[in-house]
């Protein structure tokens, strides 16, 4: 009996997390002022400890379901902490200030890095996707994992 007990604790416990890893990587319809449309999926997070507090990089997929190429600014995907303050993504190196998305295209990993001050972590984080669009990538829960300065960890869902 406290075998199946086990099992069935484990197998609800499984399922959670899948149910959590499905509600961030649910695709998002977003539609700009000017008629626009492009889809956001968050496909991973990933934070790591800097001299100075966190780097955080959000993976996500970009699909252009237009028969015209689209450009977004990397600057519209910007990132608020609980405090509401926000942040610029980067544009240092590889990710270039535009995003251009071909006509009926896929971007299949575009990255989102952000340098974070250390108390960015101690609630929720949403990141902005659209003009009037924005995303849960970390819950309310304290982030209280000790990191060493240059280590990183990745996450599929939102409570970490």
């Amino acid at each position: 009996m406290a075998v199946a007990a086990i099992v069935v604790a484990l197998a609800l416990i499984a399922w959670l997390r899948i149910e959590e890893s499905r509600h961030l990587t649910q695709p998002h319809r977003v539609r700009t002022y000017g008629g626009t449309n492009y889809v956001v999926q968050v496909l991973e997070t990933t934070v790591g400890k800097t001299d100075v507090g966190y780097a955080l990089i959000v993976y996500a997929r970009l699909e252009n379901p237009n028969p015209y190429d689209v450009v977004l600014r990397r600057g519209w995907f910007t990132l608020a902490d609980q405090h509401k303050d926000c942040f610029l993504p980067s544009t240092n190196g590889t990710q270039t200030a535009l995003i251009k998305l071909p006509a009926s295209g896929v971007l299949e990993r575009e990255m989102f890095s952000f340098d974070l001050p250390p108390d960015a972590l101690t609630g929720s984080v949403e990141m902005k996707i659209g003009e009037n669009d924005w995303v849960m990538i970390k819950n309310k829960k304290p982030f209280t994992r000790q990191l060493r300065s240059g280590e990183f960890v990745s996450f599929r869902i939102r409570e970490w």
